[in-house]
């Protein structure tokens, strides 16, 4: 009887860049049991920060300098070379917005799938954003399908036109690609970027506590 190979874990890694230091978390995702994924951390490192003021590179080479000591440093703890990772920035030099998006929906019988959501959020990204800013992330609040609003999750309800509305936020241009240069001449490539203080909220915040409301404060070193 020949055994099935066991799939071994993917590996994610994660890196914060602040002001004051640099965190580098690595984790190993299984499938939990209602089907989803969960996520166990082997390892976390934190370093100085250096070549960052107020969130913002005001050094190439020493946020470099710091990036390669934090990822040497996690590849030393675990035993795993780091080849991507996503990348947390600062909220300093962001901006947000609302706008809405409408799409008709596709199937012939009116029922809601997940492409017509996916059409609909990327609908709301219909929109210039700022002078020097690039978009960053689209945050579907909630959804209407023929006039029926705040609609949590409209897949396999029908309809003929479905809404989003959304949070769009949007990040300095200069800022985004002075990170991500720095990032790439460490040797690594960006699964992502994310706003930091976002990441953190969907990680403490419970369901109940966002639908009912709930407001998550980063307090770091120079910028809060």
């Amino acid at each position: 009887m020949v055994r099935g190979v066991s799939k071994q874990p993917q590996v994610i890694t994660g890196i914060d860049i602040g002001s004051t230091s640099i965190r580098v978390a690595m984790g190993q995702i299984y499938p939990s049991s209602n089907r989803g994924e969960r996520v166990q951390i082997i390892g976390a490192v934190e370093v100085p920060s250096e070549g960052i003021q107020k969130g913002n590179v005001v050094s190439i080479d020493e946020t470099v300098s710091s990036l390669s000591h934090a990822l040497e440093q996690i590849e030393r703890l675990t035993g795993v070379p780091v080849g991507h990772a996503w990348v947390g920035i600062s909220s300093a030099e962001s901006q947000s917005q609302r706008n809405k998006g409408v799409v008709a929906v596709a199937k012939p019988d009116g029922e809601i799938s997940d492409e017509d959501v996916d059409r609909v959020v990327e609908a709301a990204r219909t929109i210039a954003p700022p002078l020097n800013f690039e978009m960053l992330h689209v945050l579907p609040s909630s959804f209407s399908v023929d006039g029926q609003t705040g609609i949590k999750d409209p897949v396999g309800m029908t309809g003929i036109r479905l809404e989003v509305d959304a949070q769009i936020i949007y990040t300095s241009a200069a800022h985004l690609k002075h990170i991500t240069k720095a990032v790439y001449r460490t040797g690594i490539d960006i699964d992502d970027v994310v706003l930091s203080i976002l990441a953190s909220a969907q990680i403490v915040a419970t369901e109940k506590q966002k639908e009912l409301g709930v407001v998550v404060v980063n307090i770091g070193g120079p910028t809060t």
